[in-house]
């Protein structure tokens, strides 16, 4: 390696290492939402968060089972949308997202198996197309004057990139989705009959 690779290649791990710094270094969001984030050995990314809403279950499952209105308060949802139901139970909906992180973004497209039973929602990706895996759900409990909300994901992104860039989209991605509806379960509750 030449004296200008060298230099090049010390540039590339510096900007790299001033990218994570500057992600840490940017505002907490408020402490409503608890995530967790894990990467398995497989390169899937675990994501479990949870938060208490002071709001019925009933009002919960209005939100979270709007699938075409995702998009009015879901930043990241461009597009969401109902495209059968099966006799078994299952509603299938295809959505296209967007993440990312500064002026990185990716946009992502599901097609979504949904599984609803009283408390519980399980969905997957069965198209696979921009995940080698993806597959999570949705649990409600009452708990004191409202509902306990808890979320797991896991996910494969077919898409390269870093690892701690995608920590990163994982982690704020996962915080934003349920700080947003845990914002409009809160804004229908309130909202006049």
């Amino acid at each position: 390696m030449d004296m200008r690779s060298s230099r090049r290649a010390a540039r590339i791990r510096l900007g790299a290492a001033l990218f994570a710094l500057a992600l840490l270094a940017l505002p907490a969001h408020a402490d409503d939402a608890d995530v967790r984030l894990r990467r398995d050995p497989d390169g899937a990314y675990e994501v479990q968060g949870q938060f208490v809403v002071l709001a019925s279950t009933g009002a919960v499952w209005s939100v979270l089972s709007d699938y075409e209105g995702i998009p009015t308060f879901v930043s990241s949802m461009r597009s969401s949308r109902v495209t059968g139901s099966r006799n078994d139970g299952v509603t299938l909906v295809e959505q296209v997202a967007v993440g990312g992180v500064f002026f990185v973004s990716k946009s992502a497209r599901v097609t979504l198996e949904v599984r609803r039973k009283p408390e519980r929602m399980d969905f997957s990706d069965v198209a696979l197309a921009d995940f080698r895996a993806y597959d999570g759900s949705w649990e409600t409990q009452e708990a004191a004057g409202g509902s306990l909300v808890s979320y797991h994901l896991r996910a494969a992104p077919r898409f390269p990139a870093p690892g701690f860039l995608m920590r990163g989209i994982m982690r704020r991605g996962a915080r934003d989705l349920l700080e947003q509806v845990r914002a409009e379960i809160l804004r229908r509750a309130r909202a006049p009959l």
